[in-house]
């Protein structure tokens, strides 16, 4: 789909007229017109405002689809420690946390170092997390 298309089937759901939003992005009703028959595309510094405004994003406006099914399955975090105890007490954080469930850990003592490895699953969609 061409992003004129998109503007227009965007404007068209929000059932505004192209001179409502030529007025919103600060452009002529001409412009507005020249995008949605695709003779002329939005500047780029323009694209992050029509998808704000759009409430939408500069991929979708673009008509790039995210075709995004990895899934995190699971995660192994190492951490140095200066107590057994301390890293006791981190396993029972992870294991009081529903989200991701601990799975699997273990203490190592290294010289005056403890080490906590932990393994954690999330089975969840990346597009699910919170970054």
């Amino acid at each position: 789909m061409k992003i004129g298309t998109k503007i227009k089937e965007l404007r068209n759901a929000m059932r505004i007229t192209q001179e409502e939003l030529a007025d919103k992005m600060g452009v002529s009703i001409q412009t507005v017109s020249r995008w949605e028959n695709d003779v002329n595309c939005p500047d780029i510094s323009m694209l992050p405002i029509l998808a704000m405004y759009f409430h939408t994003t500069t991929d979708n406006l673009l008509g790039l689809e995210r075709i995004n099914n990895m899934k995190l399955l699971k995660t192994v975090e190492t951490f140095e420690l200066t107590t057994e105890q301390e890293a006791k007490e981190m396993v029972k954080k992870f294991q009081s946390e529903k989200f991701p469930m601990l799975k699997n850990f273990k203490i190592t003592t290294i010289g005056d170092k403890v080490i906590l490895e932990a393994t954690k699953e999330f089975n969840t969609d990346l597009n699910d997390m919170k970054f």
